[in-house]
């Protein structure tokens, strides 16, 4: 047999095995991926309300008032008069990108910090400044799951609804959200675990099966923010690794009741279909 033959198609086969076990990365994104653009609310001058202008790649912002989220359609509140350096950075499998611009707030609008959900969940300008919540583990109800969209019963976790207790030793019941006025801060402090979904337990490394679904290994997330949107549906959006309660993949929460020391939620799949129900307490 020709030995050059053999050679050649050694070469070929090394090749064509390099270029399957080697993935060339995608295009890095450009300047142009990383722009954006922004408006006041229609209804509030000191509500801005951010858009990428590439929505296929993942966008991570932080506002310049102490708050970041995530997401290609974002708003975020200043309560303050000034000048705010905002920055997006968008990622995709080649790289990364940023761009900045400055905006300015006219005017003071403490209004904001007044708000009374804004009081109710953290104490407001005349209290602490922070407030911290927990799940209401001894109500019935305090976790449930129905349909979305709901049916005629209205917002209620039709098809399951937790007793008092039912979780216990999930890793729920002494986790700790704290809310906090300045700058919109989060904290969640849930002591090396959480509970989660058992269609995302494989985003856990070293979770376990537990009372039907998954309790995973977890560190404290801090310095996070929350953002409040107003409208027909009011909800609370949580930045980057923050979540309340059960974790479902989501990170926005509508607001079914809040009172000084109580707050039900309504909050999503990751994967639709069904609609899941949270009731905190404050400590």
């Amino acid at each position: 047999m020709n030995m050059k033959l053999i050679f050649s198609a050694c070469i070929m086969m090394l090749l064509v095995a390099c270029k399957k076990d080697n993935p060339q990365l995608g295009d890095a994104p450009t300047l142009a991926d990383a722009s954006f653009t922004y408006a006041p609310l229609a209804s509030n001058a000191n509500i801005i309300e951010f858009t990428a202008n590439n929505p296929n790649v993942q966008c991570v912002w932080d506002f310049g008032n102490g708050t970041t989220a995530k997401g290609a359609s974002v708003s975020s509140p200043y309560p303050y008069a000034g000048t705010y350096t905002v920055k997006l950075t968008v990622f995709s499998s080649g790289g990364s990108k940023s761009t900045t611009q400055e905006i300015t707030i006219a005017q003071d609008n403490l209004g904001l910090l007044n708000n009374p959900i804004f009081i109710m969940l953290t104490g407001g300008v005349n209290g602490p400044g922070f407030k911290t919540w927990v799940i209401d583990s001894t109500a019935d109800g305090h976790m449930g799951v129905g349909p979305d969209p709901i049916s005629p019963l209205g917002n209620i976790p039709e098809w399951w609804s937790a007793g008092p207790l039912d979780k216990s030793g999930a890793g729920l019941y002494n986790d700790k959200y704290v809310f906090h006025l300045n700058g919109f801060k989060f904290d969640m402090i849930n002591f090396g675990d959480v509970y989660v979904h058992n269609s995302l337990a494989a985003n856990f490394p070293g979770s376990f099966q537990n009372l039907g679904d998954f309790t995973a290994p977890y560190n404290d997330v801090m310095n996070e923010s929350w953002t409040l949107v107003e409208g027909a549906d009011t909800t609370i959006t949580l930045s980057n690794n923050a979540f309340l309660g059960f974790y479902t993949g989501v990170q926005t929460y509508k607001i079914l009741e809040i009172t000084d020391s109580t707050l039900s939620l309504q909050y999503k799949h990751h994967a639709g279909g069904l609609n899941w129900y949270l009731r905190l307490k404050t400590e």
